[in-house]
């Protein structure tokens, strides 16, 4: 196997800098997605309001995560239809 290198030395070999992935560099909350993606904070700021929320609790985090990764898998699964 490969030597392990850490997330920002990844990114830099990449071409990617961190606003370009909409994954969150690892942490210690557990959190996956960077919510300062530009495809991701409109939808971010749009669930905060609709809770009415200036700041999500950590189940509120993980839920709004849960909703956007059930969104983009149904969006996989509906361009593998229209392949077939």
């Amino acid at each position: 196997m490969g030597k392990k290198i850490d997330f920002d030395t990844a990114l830099k070999l990449g071409g990617i800098t961190p606003n370009d992935t909409i994954y969150a560099k690892p942490n210690s909350y557990g959190y996956k997605l960077n919510v300062n993606h530009p495809q991701i904070l409109p939808l971010y700021e749009r669930y905060k309001k609709k809770l009415g929320e200036k700041i999500l609790s950590d189940t509120q985090r993980l839920t709004f995560e849960t909703m956007i990764f059930k969104a983009l898998q149904k969006k996989k699964e509906k361009e593998v239809e229209q392949c077939d």
